[in-house]
């Protein structure tokens, strides 16, 4: 019959009786990597030369993209759209300001006459 405390104990005590060997496996991981670092530096050339390849490849398929976007007459609409709303906020700052200086006037001229 096996308790709780039991099998924390078997963990903790497999814990403490391995713990000099993680660090000894991992420097043998090391070396063995490191021996490998030879051949794949001999291939780094060929590996520049596909990375500069698809990195031109995505940036001419993004400036299709792009282009196509641009083009779009959904695009158009929207940049008319927005061209539109602009010169209608632009008119309503403009109304609003006036309705905001001739209440100041109307309320000195009103204060004046009851003052």
């Amino acid at each position: 019959m096996t308790t709780g405390t039991k099998s924390k104990y078997g963990v903790r005590k497999a814990l403490y009786d391995y713990y000099v060997y993680a660090p000894l496996g991992a420097g043998q991981l090391l070396v063995e990597k490191a021996k490998e670092l030879p051949a794949k530096a001999r291939n780094i050339p060929a590996w520049r030369q596909s990375v500069v390849k698809t990195y031109q490849d995505l940036a001419e398929r993004g400036e299709k993209l792009a282009a196509s976007i641009r083009g779009s007459a959904y695009t158009q609409r929207a940049i008319d759209q927005s061209k539109t709303a602009r010169s209608q906020v632009k008119g309503a700052t403009t109304t609003v300001r006036k309705a905001v200086s001739s209440t100041g006037a109307a309320t000195r001229a009103a204060a004046k006459k009851v003052g």
